[in-house]
């Protein structure tokens, strides 16, 4: 199933980075609509201004006066703005062709990384969109992820941990009450061996290319036969 076609709620980002981009901010979707109320009154204050009359929540008077800054929950100032709108709006309309490079690129990255005997890479289910490309250093591998990154910085490629990889390991955990179920091996192997380079929504075969020479090729043992690659543009 899609994303937002199952559970109470979904939560989408528009990051810069992201699929489509309104620069910052997202989106909630929910088909409930108490819950909507809610999420309306969060979003502005807490007050109860946004919200029809007769909301779930709140029910509003007919006096605006009274009304214009009436509290009922705590709130943030998290609404979006005119111009995230705009962006928005004509990034949706974008979308279609965005995966479809998205899913060009992929073809290529896979075709260098599917059976790589150092990396295990994402194993597509469905029709996926790609948001980046993921490697995870095999354990029969000699690779250390230390030398990869080297390799990547000195060649322009930026790359990021797998978000979050072992989440237990953060900090802010000791906020929350949890259990944890098993030993979480995997998610462990991954926070010390993983690592993803960026997908776009333009053609990035050159930079895909790039990144293939200098790790999928075998040039992680050989530093010095890639200081030819260095001119060539940052992975998306």
């Amino acid at each position: 199933k899609q994303a937002g076609t199952f559970g109470i709620m979904g939560t989408f980002s528009t990051f810069y980075s992201h699929h489509m981009a309104t620069m910052e901010g997202g989106f909630v979707v929910t088909d409930n609509e108490e819950l909507y109320h809610i999420l309306l009154c969060l979003r502005a204050h807490g007050w109860t201004r946004n919200l029809p009359k007769d909301n779930l929540i709140a029910p509003k008077s007919d006096d605006w006066f009274s009304e214009s800054f009436r509290f009922v929950l705590p709130g943030y100032n998290v609404r979006p703005v005119e111009m995230s709108g705009a962006i928005g709006i004509e990034q949706l309309k974008k979308l279609p062709n965005f995966l479809k490079h998205r899913r060009e690129n992929a073809k290529l990255f896979s075709k260098y990384f599917a059976n790589h005997p150092d990396f295990i890479m994402q194993k597509e289910i469905g029709s996926s969109s790609w948001f980046g490309f993921s490697l995870i250093i095999r354990p029969e591998s000699k690779l250390k992820r230390a030398d990869i990154i080297k390799l990547l910085e000195a060649n322009n490629i930026e790359y990021r941990p797998i978000a979050t990889g072992d989440f237990t390991q953060n900090e802010v955990i000791k906020y929350f009450d949890y259990e944890i179920h098993g030993e979480l091996k995997n998610a462990k192997y991954l926070q010390e061996n993983g690592f993803f380079v960026g997908n776009h929504q333009v053609d990035i075969s050159k930079q895909i290319e790039l990144f293939n020479k200098v790790v999928g090729g075998g040039s992680v043992a050989k530093p010095l036969t890639i200081a030819i690659y260095t001119s060539l543009q940052k992975v998306a």
